[in-house]
């Protein structure tokens, strides 16, 4: 029997965008007329808090027909085959999986790109659209456009992850094909590298040959988040914690979330009123209990029937794995 919700996969040479050298067959792909496209590139700009730290990170989130006009887009590029190494923009992995790849791996290393969609130009985006996808330059240049702001990709919008991606698609496959080398495998997960073994492997020259490699391309590596696990060591990898004895844990410093918000909130159980900091703060707590049970499912029973039990009429989601 045919899934018909299933995303079904095809080399790049079978996308709709290949070769595609007229603006007017780019109008059909994307709905829209192609002289409105420069109307619509419109973005909000703000600060999140980065995590673990008092530093901030912008967002630019695309305005509402902009942001229509990218998942046009993005449905288009999701369809072309991607490495099974790869976990992000990827319908139905997320951070969880990229951990769990490396499970029976005892030695870990893991290494971040710094400012990764900081340095990914809109000519390495351009070039992407031009050469791999072998689209007309005037079709490249407004695909291009669609999709990055102030000559970089923004942080913010649903096209990133996948055109960071394929825009730098030959440096991950030559740090990938470097971890073979090595006896490694290799996931990619955004701007989170990691590289397992069943062997014993030398840390320092393999961060120091991804470092060329990264630097060939005009990226970096975030030195402070480069980190090794020997096999007598818990690893966290994107979030998940893999124990000594190859098991799955919930990080301690989401554990320490959870308590130090329900502190803030357990004394509203019987509540009817509540004004818009104590919501908050409860679907902040919300947010902290689904990552850890997506871990394990069963922690927390008694902080998560209180949790429900205050904000419960809002609740239209039941908790669980998702």
């Amino acid at each position: 029997m045919i899934n018909k919700n299933k995303l079904y996969r095809y080399d790049i040479s079978q996308s709709a965008l290949y070769k595609c050298r007229s603006k007017n067959k780019l109008s059909e792909f994307l709905k829209i007329s192609i002289k409105d496209v420069d109307k619509i590139i419109k973005y909000y700009t703000f600060n999140i808090p980065k995590k673990d730290t008092s530093k901030t990170r912008q967002i630019s989130a695309p305005q509402k027909k902009l942001k229509t006009l990218q998942k046009r887009l993005l449905y288009l590029i999701k369809r072309i085959k991607r490495p099974p190494w790869l976990f992000s923009g990827e319908m139905g992995k997320c951070y969880l999986d990229n951990g769990k790849y490396h499970l029976n791996n005892p030695y870990v290393l893991t290494i971040d790109i710094k400012s990764f969609y900081e340095h990914c130009t809109r000519n390495a985006v351009y070039l992407f659209f031009l050469e791999k996808m072998q689209t007309s330059p005037d079709v490249a240049k407004i695909l291009t456009d669609i999709t990055t702001l102030d000559k970089k990709l923004p942080t913010g919008t649903p096209t990133s992850q996948l055109i960071a991606f394929h825009a730098y698609e030959d440096m991950f496959n030559e740090i990938n094909n470097l971890a073979k080398s090595y006896n490694c495998i290799f996931s990619l997960y955004v701007d989170d590298m990691t590289f397992s073994s069943s062997y014993p492997f030398s840390p320092k020259n393999l961060t120091y040959k991804i470092k060329t490699i990264l630097h060939k391309y005009k990226h970096h590596l975030s030195s402070e988040k480069v980190k090794y696990y020997s096999k007598d060591m818990a690893k966290d990898i994107t979030g998940l914690i893999l124990t000594k004895d190859n098991q799955i844990a919930i990080p301690n410093r989401l554990q320490k979330k959870i308590y130090d918000n329900f502190s803030k909130i357990k004394d509203y159980e019987k509540m009817t009123v509540y004004d818009k900091e104590i919501i908050k703060s409860i679907n902040t707590l919300k947010g902290q209990l689904q990552a850890a049970k997506n871990i394990n499912y069963n922690v927390f029973p008694e902080i998560t029937r209180i949790v429900y039990s205050i904000n419960c009429k809002t609740n239209k989601k039941p908790l669980g794995n998702s």
